[in-house]
C-alpha cells in the first residue's frame, strides 16, 4: 500500500470509529451550542470551511492539527455582534511554535478563549410558579406581573470555554489534540462546568495543491454538570474538510476553494440542513481570493446562510471582517478580528 493510501485509510478509520461512539451514551440536543460558532473573521467569511485551510491562529478551534507548522507566534482576537446586538461573542487565541520534540516535528502549543454573553435576561425565580386547574403559570398574588416587565430584575448569561492544544508533524500527516474546559455563569446563581477532548488531523499536499483535514470533536463525549443537579451530554461529532489552492501567477493571485462537512449524532433534526433520525449534517463552502499575499476577498455558505468578508495583511499585522446573513428575520451578524505575528 502506498504512503498516500495509508494516510487516507488512517483518516477514514478514525471517522468510522467515531461513528460508533455516540451510541455509548444518550445525547442532549444542542448541548454546549455556543461552542459551534467558531472564531476568526477569515474562517467565518469563508462559511466556516476551515478544517483543511488552517491558515491562521483560529485553527486552534477549527482543527488543532493545523497549529503544527507555524513559523512564528501568532495571536488573534475577534469580536462579534450576533443577530444585531442581541448576543456578544468574543474569541481570542494564541499559537506558540516550540522545538520541544525536534525542529523537524514542527510542534506547537495553542490556546483559545471563547466567551458568549447575553445581557438583560429577565429573572423570575423569585415569583411563585405553580399549577392551578391543570394550568401552570405565575399567580395573581405575585407582586410583579408580566404587565410590569420593566420592573423585573435582569441578569447577564455568560458562557466560557478554554482550549489548550498541542500538535506535531508525523509521517502520516499532522496530528493535534485539544483539551476543552467549559464554564457557564447562568442567571439566578446557576452555574455549570464541563471538560472535553478534540483530536485533529491535517495533511497538506496529499495531492498537488490539495489538503485534507479532520477534527473529531468531543471524541470521548463531554458531560456538563449543572449546580442544579442536571447533567448534559455533548455527543462526539466530526468536521471534515478539503482545500484546493488554484494559483494564477500572471495576476499574482491565489484562489483557495474549501468545503467542509459537519456531522452530528444528537438528534438535531431541523436544526441541521440534512438529517435522518438522530444523524444530521451541515455543509460549509468557502472561497478566498488572495491578491499579492496581502489583500483577501471571501465568500461562502454557512449551513445555507451566505457569508462574505475581506481582509488585509501588512508585515506582521492583519485585519479581517466577516458578514453572516440569516435566513430568518434575525438581524445580520458582523465579525471583526485582528492578528499579530511575532
Amino acid at each position: 500500500m502506498s504512503v498516500r493510501a495509508r494516510q487516507l485509510a488512517f483518516v477514514f478509520l478514525i471517522a468510522a470509529l467515531l461513528v460508533a461512539v455516540p451510541h455509548l451514551a444518550s445525547a442532549t440536543t444542542l448541548a454546549g451550542d455556543f461552542l459551534s460558532v467558531g472564531g476568526g473573521a477569515r474562517a467565518l467569511g469563508m462559511g466556516g470551511a476551515f478544517a483543511a485551510s488552517a491558515a491562521d491562529a483560529s485553527t486552534v478551534y477549527w482543527n488543532p492539527a493545523g497549529i503544527s507548522g507555524f513559523s512564528k507566534r501568532e495571536a488573534l482576537f475577534m469580536h462579534s455582534e450576533r443577530f444585531g446586538d442581541l448576543v456578544n461573542y468574543n474569541f481570542a487565541t494564541l499559537v506558540w511554535p516550540t522545538k520541544l520534540l525536534s525542529e523537524e516535528r514542527e510542534a506547537a502549543f495553542g490556546f483559545a478563549l471563547i466567551h458568549q454573553g447575553v445581557p438583560d435576561h429577565i429573572v423570575t425565580s423569585h415569583l411563585d410558579y405553580e399549577e392551578r386547574n391543570g394550568i401552570p403559570g405565575f399567580q395573581p398574588g405575585d407582586k410583579l406581573l408580566f404587565d410590569d416587565v420593566d420592573a423585573l430584575p435582569r441578569e447577564g448569561y455568560n458562557d466560557f470555554s478554554l482550549y489548550t492544544s498541542f500538535a506535531a508533524k508525523t509521517k502520516y500527516g499532522r496530528l493535534g489534540g485539544t483539551l476543552k474546559l467549559i464554564y457557564t455563569d447562568a442567571i439566578a446563581g446557576h452555574t455549570s462546568t464541563g471538560i472535553g477532548l478534540d483530536i485533529g488531523y491535517l495533511y497538506r499536499d496529499l495531492f498537488p495543491r490539495f489538503d485534507i483535514g479532520v477534527n473529531l470533536r468531543d471524541i470521548t463525549g463531554t458531560y456538563i454538570g449543572w449546580s442544579t443537579g442536571t447533567n448534559e451530554f455533548i455527543t462526539p461529532s466530526i468536521k471534515m474538510g478539503v482545500l484546493y489552492r488554484l494559483p494564477a501567477p500572471t495576476l499574482n493571485l491565489v484562489a483557495n476553494i474549501a468545503a467542509d462537512g459537519d456531522v452530528f449524532f444528537d438528534d438535531r433534526r431541523g436544526a441541521s440542513q440534512f438529517w435522518v433520525e438522530t444523524f444530521s449534517a451541515d455543509l460549509r463552502l468557502g472561497l478566498e481570493l488572495v491578491f499579492q499575499e496581502k489583500v483577501m476577498v471571501r465568500g461562502g455558505l454557512d449551513a445555507g446562510n451566505w457569508t462574505a468578508g475581506a481582509g488585509f495583511l501588512v508585515n506582521f499585522l492583519g485585519f479581517d471582517y466577516a458578514y453572516l446573513h440569516h435566513r430568518d428575520d434575525l438581524e445580520a451578524t458582523h465579525r471583526i478580528s485582528g492578528l499579530v505575528r511575532f
